[in-house]
């Protein structure tokens, strides 16, 4: 496949230097690859695994971040290398795991910065979540994991973001009818109170990278459709 990525409004706002829109700024284009399989082991899981990769040209990254002001320039060759795997189990009617993998090698290529990685993409992601549902009351209880690998902060991967594991838990109760369905959960995320950086500013001037996630919380929603 091929892609084609046009620069935003907010990517042509400032200019790195001088006033005025960066009309400098150029289309980003691609191209991909990508090789995958679908299994379904012992007749009653499902098994998905895919290869990819992707060349860019002229990919639209940070160039500087100062005081809320975010400039942004072509890197000469980008190039992700990686694969995806997932794996569907429904160990019981009431039972379920469900465990996936990603690694991504998404790194400069042919310019100053000729290996580094890509700022803000963690390398490896890594999620597993079990799931039990009570049909007859509509009620369903999940616990999830998930790890992601550190993030670079710059160009030349001067500083990074260290890795985290986070686990969260939810419950929730559905009901339905004829034309409509109603839903109430209860979400905490952060279960067991972890400190971490959950983002990072790229390139910030002030070398001011680090943004500190949210501690223990909670989270209650409602949801309801109609369909006529």
């Amino acid at each position: 496949g091929r892609g084609f990525e046009t620069p935003t409004l907010a990517e042509l706002a400032y200019r790195p230097v001088g006033l005025g829109p960066n009309f400098d700024l150029k289309p980003a284009r691609s191209r991909q690859w990508e090789f995958g399989a679908k299994a379904m082991p012992f007749g009653w899981s499902r098994l998905n695994f895919a290869l990819f990769r992707i060349q860019t040209r002229d990919e639209i990254v940070v160039a500087s971040a100062v005081g809320g002001r975010t400039t942004f320039r072509n890197a000469s060759d980008t190039k992700r290398n990686g694969f995806e795997v997932s794996w569907d189990l429904p160990l019981r009617p009431d039972l379920a795991l469900y465990l996936s993998a990603t690694r991504v090698d998404a790194k400069f290529a042919g310019s100053a910065n000729d290996g580094k990685f890509l700022p803000a993409v963690p390398r490896d992601v890594l999620y597993a979540e079990a799931t039990w549902r009570h049909s007859s009351s509509g009620f369903a209880a999940a616990f999830d994991i998930r790890r992601s690998s550190r993030l670079y902060v710059d160009d030349a991967n001067s500083d990074a973001a260290e890795g985290y594991t986070l686990a969260n838990l939810r419950a929730g109760f559905e009901q339905s009818g004829k034309g409509w369905k109603l839903a109430q959960f209860v979400r905490i995320e952060n279960l067991f109170d972890r400190r971490y950086i959950g983002s990072v500013i790229v390139a910030d001037g002030n070398q001011r990278f680090f943004e500190p996630s949210p501690r223990r919380h909670a989270v209650v929603g409602f949801s309801g459709s109609l369909s006529f």
